[in-house]
């Protein structure tokens, strides 16, 4: 539960700065360098619908942040990785025929999103579901050793939680602003 909790607040802070286009870059091309790693156009393409794949921009620095946050910590990410059962759960695409409303919207984007990268849809889900996986791994740790724990179901702790998180990411942003580098607008 908590790490589906963490999850929804993660995508939950993204912040849309409207449609961009991102079909006119080359996905080799780096978007970013966040403290000599690039983030690629294709990394952005990965995740993302290409219509919106650039308002995410900001939220992939994040998540680059906190990954080399945690690695420079040495903080151990494997026991925030998902299960077994739940990660082959979600690597698998839903069948066609699903009647779950969120199964077809996993779904229709593996499919538009495989087309675009020539993949098949069910490697693309799988390959999606370990980038979301180890993303979600390195932030989990990151925020357990910056927040500690509470009670997912106590709403005033939920509520506190969600604004440290905004703090921490805001810190940690400011404080490697001069090593972020946005290459692309």
């Amino acid at each position: 539960m908590k790490r589906i909790l963490l999850v929804g607040i993660l995508f939950g802070t993204i912040v849309l700065a409207g449609c961009s286009g991102i079909s006119k870059y080359d996905d080799n091309e780096a978007a970013a360098i966040v403290k000599g790693q690039e983030i690629t156009v294709g990394d952005l393409r990965f995740l993302y619908p290409d219509d919106t794949a650039l308002d995410y921009l900001d939220s992939a620095i994040g998540v680059e942040l906190i990954k080399q946050e945690v690695k420079e910590m040495n903080l151990d990410v494997s026991t925030n990785l998902s299960d077994e059962k739940n990660r082959d759960e979600f690597e698998k695409l839903p069948l066609e025929n699903t009647k779950d409303e969120g199964g077809k919207q996993i779904r229709k984007y593996a499919i538009v999103q495989a087309k675009k990268l020539d993949m098949t849809p069910e490697d693309f889900q799988k390959e999606y579901a370990k980038k979301i996986n180890e993303q979600n791994a390195y932030i989990n740790a990151y925020l357990e050793e910056k927040l500690g724990g509470g009670d997912v179901n106590d709403s005033k702790w939920m509520d506190e939680f969600g604004e440290e998180y905004h703090k921490l990411l805001e810190k940690l942003i400011d404080e490697n602003k001069d090593e972020i580098k946005v290459l692309i607008d």
